[in-house]
Parts: C-alpha cells; sequence; structure tokens
C-alpha cells in the first residue's frame, strides 16, 4: 500500500509544496485557454483544432502531480507534485461532468 501524505510536516516539504502550486497556478491555470484564445489555434482547419483541443484536454495537471507522488525518487519532487495535484483538484468534477456529459 503506498502511503500518502499531503501535509507537509517540514519546512522543506512546505516550500516545495509551495513550489509546486505557484508553478501549477503559473503555468496550468490558463494555459489551455491561452492556447484556445490565440491566433495559430483560430487558424487551424476542423480536423487540427479537433486534435489540439483533446490533447489540452487530456493534459490537465493533477495528473502530473498525481504521477510525481507516485513515482518520483526525491522528496522534493514529491511534494512538488502533491502541489501540482492540489492545484488542479476543484476543476475535476467540472471536467468530468464535461466528458461524460453528468
Amino acid at each position: 500500500m503506498i502511503e500518502v501524505n499531503v501535509i507537509p510536516v517540514t519546512f522543506e516539504q512546505f516550500v516545495w509544496l509551495g513550489i509546486g502550486l505557484c508553478f501549477a497556478r503559473g503555468f496550468g491555470k490558463r494555459f489551455d485557454e491561452d492556447i484556445k484564445n490565440s491566433e495559430w489555434f483560430k487558424k487551424l482547419n476542423g480536423w487540427k483544432r479537433w486534435i489540439v483541443e483533446r490533447l489540452l484536454d487530456f493534459t490537465h495537471h493533477w495528473w502530473v502531480g498525481a504521477l510525481l507522488m507516485l513515482y518520483s525518487p526525491y522528496p522534493q519532487l514529491y511534494w512538488f507534485g502533491v502541489g501540482i495535484f492540489l492545484d488542479d483538484i476543484p476543476d475535476i468534477p467540472r471536467r468530468l461532468r464535461k466528458y461524460f456529459k453528468l
């Protein structure tokens, strides 16, 4: 059984969790919207636009953070992953409703 700890107990863990949160907030929250609103994206033909949009919908950072938590050989990278994972948690229900029409 994998033990998952998402509450930092040392200052170093807290710092790496904060770095992960800031990274996710800075690069993840508006990344796909910025691409979809770009002139480059608007000029794509139908099937290319569809592919890019599906790739953007698929690559959300909750699972990237979870993979870092599961497989990181370094505790700093684990806590970085926790930050990335936690940042995306509020968006998961909305995405599931969109994907599965719930």
